[in-house]
């Protein structure tokens, strides 16, 4: 799930390589001993009809010595446009959260894609594929499942320069884990290439072990850097 940037209007003119770098911290200590700790980075490759999308989330938070957050998430996405607005894509994602049953989930799919563009400020985005997921729950054994997905993500550009985005993923399992994934952000410009990134990020798991609770969430603000 990612910038607007690789849901652009297909054959668009658009840089080779762009992306942005998101990093956001806070650290006491005295009474209250607290880190926090989250990145939020994307780098784009676009040449003619090919794109090439990475993106790493990561958030760590502790107080007074104990873990609260550890999360992290990776994803590729490789597409290519063969007409206007369409395209096929090949999608890579790994995410680790042990605070929501998980040691890990791997999702590989293949799919086709749509971007639709509603009026001057506002795009949609939708995907739909089909592929496997590894995973392995904690206190439970590890397995191979085939999986469908489902993802949409919806652009406003309110202004110039910000940007309001909505984007939501299901990845559906045949033994009835499925994973529903939102991310709901607010990109603001500061100064030059410099944004404020606020997002809220909420996970729910249908399936999960004992002693976990099916939905996570999590909220962070990023100073970005856009290249």
């Amino acid at each position: 799930m990612s910038p607007a940037v690789i849901g652009q209007s297909a054959f668009a003119k658009k840089p080779e390589w762009s992306g942005s770098i998101g990093l956001g911290f806070s650290s006491s200590t005295g009474t209250s001993q607290a880190l926090n700790l989250n990145t939020d980075d994307t780098l784009l490759w676009h040449r003619g009809p090919w794109a090439n999308q990475n993106r790493l989330l990561y958030n760590y938070a502790t107080s007074q010595g104990e873990v609260s957050a550890d999360r992290l998430d990776v994803s590729n996405q490789t597409r290519y446009d063969f007409v206007l607005n369409q395209y096929v894509f090949g999608d890579l994602n790994y995410h680790r959260n042990h605070f929501d049953g998980y040691y890990f989930r791997a999702d590989e799919t293949l799919g086709y894609g749509h971007f639709f563009v509603l009026n001057p400020v506002s795009h949609l985005r939708l995907e739909a594929g089909a592929g496997v997921r590894q995973s392995h729950p904690i206190g439970g054994d590890f397995s191979i499942h085939p999986v469908a997905r489902l993802y949409g993500k919806y652009l406003w550009k309110f202004s110039p320069h910000a940007h309001l985005s909505e984007a939501v993923d299901a990845i559906l399992a045949d033994n009835g884990a499925n994973t529903y994934n939102s991310i709901l952000a607010l990109t603001s410009p500061l100064y030059g290439p410099l944004n404020l990134r606020l997002a809220f990020i909420a996970t729910y798991n249908t399936e999960v072990q004992s002693g976990y609770k099916p939905l996570n969430t999590l909220t962070t603000i990023n100073l970005a850097y856009q290249f």
